[in-house]
C-alpha cells in the first residue's frame, strides 16, 4: 500500500475516505508487530515457568505484564477497522473504491465494523484490567480476570467474530465465489459452518461453566480436567479447520470470506492449535 499510493490517491477521490482506508490496515501492520512483541515475552515467560514452576512468578511478572500490554495494544489497532465499517456503507453509496472486487456493504460492515466493535470494547478492557491486577501482585484478582479475558476471547475473537465471517459467507457475492446459502451443500462446509457457529458457542459456555467458580473468588472448585478438556477442543478446533481448509483446495480454489479468514496466512490465531498440548495435559491427569 505505501508503494502504491499514488494509484490510490488517483483511484479514491474523498481524501476521508484514503485516511480511513489506510488507516485500516494498522492492525495487520503495526498491529501485528505489537502482537509479535507480545508472543516474545510471553513465550519467554512461559519457559521460564516451565522449567522453574511457581517461584519463577516474581521473576517473569514484568514480562508477562509487558506481554498482555502489547496483545491490549494489538486489538487498539483495529479502532480505525471499526471506522471504515461503519463508514463502509456511506462509501458505497457514493461509489468510492474499496479494494477489487469490492464487498457487498453487509460484509464488511459485519465483520470491519461489528466484529471488530466487539474486539476493542470487550477483549482489550479485560486485558488492561489482567495486566493491572497481575502488576499489583494480587493473585485472586489475577485468577478472576484471567477468567474472564480468557471467555472474552472465546465468545468475541472467536465465536461472534468467526461466526459472523460464516454468516458473510452465506451472502451473494458471485465475484468471490459466494453463491448464497446452498455454498453449505459443500462437504468440507457442511462440517465448518456448524463447527464454527455451535461447536465454538459450546466451548465458550462449557467454559462460562467451569469458569464461573473462579470469577466469583473459588478457584480451588475450577476443576481442572474439564478446563483441560475445553482447552483441548479448542485446539483442536482449529487443527480440523486448518485441515477443511487444505482439503477444499485453500483460498486459491474457494476465495471466499470465510476461507479468506481462515486462511493460515491470513489468520493471526493459529498458534491455538499448540493448545492441543496443555489441554491434553490437563485433561488426563489423575488428579
Amino acid at each position: 500500500m505505501g508503494v502504491e499510493l499514488e494509484l490510490y490517491q488517483r483511484m479514491i477521490k474523498e481524501f476521508w475516505w484514503l485516511i480511513v482506508f489506510y488507516s485500516s490496515e494498522l492492525g495487520g501492520s503495526v498491529g501485528i508487530i505489537f502482537r509479535w512483541i507480545a508472543a516474545v515475552f510471553a513465550l519467554y515467560s512461559a519457559t521460564i515457568f516451565l522449567k522453574v514452576g511457581e517461584t519463577a512468578l516474581p521473576r517473569i511478572k514484568e514480562k508477562v505484564a509487558i506481554a498482555i500490554l502489547f496483545e491490549a495494544l494489538y486489538y487498539l489497532t483495529y479502532i480505525p477497522t471499526v471506522i471504515l465499517g461503519f463508514a463502509y456503507p456511506i462509501a458505497e453509496a457514493k461509489r468510492l473504491w474499496y479494494f477489487e472486487p469490492s464487498p457487498p456493504w453487509v460484509i464488511t460492515f459485519m465483520i470491519a465494523g461489528v466484529s471488530c466493535l466487539a474486539m476493542v470494547a470487550i477483549i482489550t478492557p479485560s486485558l488492561f484490567k489482567l495486566r493491572a491486577k497481575i502488576v499489583k501482585g494480587q493473585p485472586s484478582g489475577v485468577v478472576k480476570w484471567a477468567s474472564i479475558t480468557g471467555l472474552s476471547y472465546l465468545f468475541v475473537m472467536f465465536w461472534l467474530n468467526y461466526s459472523i465471517a460464516w454468516a458473510c459467507t452465506l451472502v451473494h457475492w458471485p465475484e468471490r465465489a459466494q453463491p448464497g446459502i446452498e455454498i453449505l451443500l459443500r462437504p468440507h462446509n457442511m462440517v465448518s459452518f456448524p463447527l464454527t457457529t455451535v461447536g465454538l458457542l459450546m466451548i465458550a459456555l462449557a467454559c462460562l461453566k467451569i469458569l464461573t467458580p473462579a470469577i466469583k473468588g473459588k478457584s480451588s472448585e475450577v476443576n481442572l480436567k474439564h478446563l483441560g478438556m475445553v482447552v483441548l477442543a479448542l485446539g483442536l478446533y482449529f487443527l480440523i479447520t486448518r485441515i477443511l481448509y487444505h482439503a477444499a483446495g485453500g483460498y486459491h480454489m474457494e476465495p471466499t470470506t470465510w476461507m479468506e479468514l481462515s486462511s493460515p496466512s491470513h489468520n493471526p490465531d493459529f498458534w491455538c492449535v499448540s493448545l492441543i498440548f496443555p489441554g491434553a495435559y490437563l485433561a488426563t491427569r489423575k488428579s
